[in-house]
């Protein structure tokens, strides 16, 4: 009898043993998760190899918002613009999906199509975004229109501490305004915060604000703050 069962317990284990394991099915949101993970980390060929996946029924607004921003991370932009413009089809008043619009218009030099995403995001979001916010304080810049550059920057900075992108922002507006002690703050902030370096999309930008500022410190009395205008994405 002990034979038997032991030689019964044998088989149970290697039958055991043989047993495959299928993968257990991800559903589509686990998978937007996986896709939204992928992109913070910089993996864009994982995160694609994802959005393959995703079934036509189950593409909604968050598939439409991370493929038209996968797009545009990865500098292919003709797709990035196509993507926008068919998510913006089923979601017209996403803010989201209009701000990072915006962005990818600004980079492609359509400042008043952009201005009007940004807007639009602004209108459409209910509760104020950062990004949303230091966008349309750049847009008023474009405009010369200093208040309004402070009132959404101050809006910006009430929701969090400025990024980068911000900082850069008020040191347009203060260097304006002539204020050098502002701007020496800010400049040491970027510094300390080891923000800028030469592979960043805003060096240049920082480098003609850097002008200015040695101009503006050098010779007040020769300064002219209209020139400040030009350093939007680093023209001088």
């Amino acid at each position: 009898m002990r034979l038997f069962i032991l030689l019964i317990s044998g088989l149970l284990i290697v039958s055991c043993s043989y047993q495959t394991t299928h993968p257990r099915l991800i559903s589509p949101q686990e998978r937007l998760s996986i896709i939204q993970v992928n992109m913070l980390l910089g993996q864009h060929t994982l995160a694609k190899r994802h959005l393959d996946q995703i079934e036509k029924h189950n593409q909604g607004r968050q598939y439409w918002r991370l493929v038209s921003l996968y797009w545009q991370e990865v500098g292919s932009s003709s797709d990035a613009l196509s993507t926008y413009e068919k998510a913006q089809l089923s979601y017209p008043n996403d803010a989201f999906i209009l701000n990072n619009y915006g962005v990818l218009l600004g980079s492609n030099g359509r400042w008043d199509e952009a201005c009007e995403a940004f807007k639009k995001a602004g209108l459409n979001s209910q509760f104020k975004r950062q990004s949303v916010q230091i966008n349309l304080a750049r847009c008023a810049l474009r405009q010369e229109e200093v208040k309004n550059a402070r009132l959404y920057l101050n809006q910006a900075k009430e929701i969090a501490e400025l990024p980068l992108i911000g900082l850069m922002t008020e040191l347009i507006l203060v260097l304006i305004q002539g204020n050098y002690n502002e701007a020496r703050n800010i400049f040491s902030d970027i510094k300390t915060r080891n923000l800028m370096t030469r592979e960043n999309v805003h060096f240049n930008e920082y480098n003609c604000l850097s002008r200015q500022f040695i101009a503006l410190e050098t010779d007040p009395a020769s300064y002219s703050s209209s020139s400040t205008f030009y350093c939007l994405n680093g023209k001088v």
